[in-house]
């Protein structure tokens, strides 16, 4: 995905207003391949044995993040997400935090930490 740019980490679920925007949002912001539709889900495959599965009915759409990505190269996957129109906040929480918060035109938001932060979790709390 992205020439290594992002790696996916988890997703606790998504949703969409139509299937035209999440094809715009999944295909050309994301640069996923359409593997599969069945009814009002599309599936996006975005590692080896993982695939998004996508319900593009309108009925589930929330509030984002709904995915969670990381990268080794921050500045980067920001100017990734800027140049396909989305918007940038820094992270809401932990001050110092490494990475962001990308959001579409469309309302889609995803997380993007910086790879070594997901690594210091084992350490917070000071254990």
């Amino acid at each position: 995905m992205n020439e290594g740019l992002l790696r996916f980490e988890g997703i606790v679920g998504y949703a969409t207003a139509d299937a035209g925007e999440a094809a715009h949002f999944f295909e050309h912001t994301l640069g996923l391949a359409l593997a599969a539709e069945d009814g009002g889900l599309r599936f996006y495959p975005v590692s080896d044995g993982l695939t998004v599965a996508v319900d593009v009915t309108g009925g589930n759409a929330g509030t984002p993040p709904y995915m969670l990505f990381s990268t080794t190269r921050l500045v980067e996957a920001g100017e990734h997400f800027l140049q396909r129109g989305c918007q940038i906040r820094e992270l809401p929480w932990a001050p110092g935090a490494a990475g962001f918060m990308a959001r579409s035109p469309e309302g889609h938001t995803v997380c993007v930490v910086d790879e070594a932060s997901l690594d210091d979790d084992e350490d917070v709390g000071g254990e």
